[in-house]
């Protein structure tokens, strides 16, 4: 997440030695021997901290992913879930944050791939959540600045 990036939340999840950030013990463990234990293991974290790449006036959240690994946690399988969310990202309704994802989020997004991994990205899978069933499972934080895409 650019958002977490900007932040300073990714480093700090990731390098104060205060949490058991799952990205890198995902990242150490041998795909081809282990893949399965990696599937059950990012299913269902204890945690989820990102972003959206759209929040419409009535409360819906727009997420996009190319591989889609990350949206089942966030719509079900995670414990908690954070957004942390630039104000930027507010929209007047899903058409409209569609238009985002795909106009504005995905061109972006596709040259960052490029440039940090040498592939493109794509939006191939997209999580609408248009009600949260268990509502102190997820927390969204508005921040009153231009973060992330």
């Amino acid at each position: 997440s650019q958002t977490l990036e900007a932040t300073g939340i990714a480093d700090d999840i990731e390098r104060s030695g205060r949490y058991q950030p799952l990205r890198l013990r995902l990242y150490r463990m041998d795909r081809e021997m282990q893949r399965r234990e990696m599937r059950a293991l990012g299913a269902s974290p204890d945690y989820v901290v990102g972003s959206v790449h759209a929040l419409t006036e009535d409360g819906s959240l727009l997420i996009a992913s190319a591989s889609g690994s990350q949206l089942g946690p966030l719509a079900s399988g995670a414990g908690q879930v954070i957004f942390v969310i630039g104000a930027q990202k507010i929209v007047s309704d899903v058409a409209t944050g569609m238009r985002r994802i795909y106009e504005y989020c995905y061109p972006l997004e596709d040259a960052r791939a490029r440039r940090a991994y040498g592939v493109p990205s794509g939006v191939n899978n997209i999580l609408i959540v248009n009600k949260v069933m268990t509502p102190s499972r997820v927390t969204a934080i508005i921040v009153k600045e231009r973060l992330g895409f």
